[in-house]
């Protein structure tokens, strides 16, 4: 009877090990969607501003340009912040799904 006890604790922990790798892969998976989605926002604005300094015809057009492109340097810390935000608050999710897939640690 002791085998079919073991039997049925190590298929349990089999199941939490599977449960708990599809939770991180899955939270691992959120993060690089947001940092591909912060990186594409980086690239578009950057490619956008050197397309319109590579079209600028004059001093003043160039200026301008500049000018643009403090404005979008701001964008951009903000778009980082808001993406390491975003970032944390699925690394603390995960980490609670994790720990309530493990449970109360055991008394001894």
């Amino acid at each position: 009877m002791a085998a079919v006890n073991d039997y049925a604790d190590f298929a349990r922990l089999v199941e939490q090990a599977a449960a708990a790798q599809a939770l991180a892969w899955r939270g691992m998976e959120r993060v690089a969607d947001l940092q591909l989605q912060a990186l594409e926002g980086h690239a578009r604005a950057a490619t956008g501003l050197m397309a319109d300094a590579m079209v600028a015809s004059d001093a003043d057009a160039l200026r301008a340009v500049f000018a643009r492109g403090g404005d979008l340097q701001r964008q951009s810390v903000e778009r980082t912040a808001s993406a390491a935000g975003d970032i944390l608050d699925v690394a603390v999710q995960t980490a609670t799904s994790l720990g309530a897939l493990v449970g109360p640690p055991a008394r001894a």
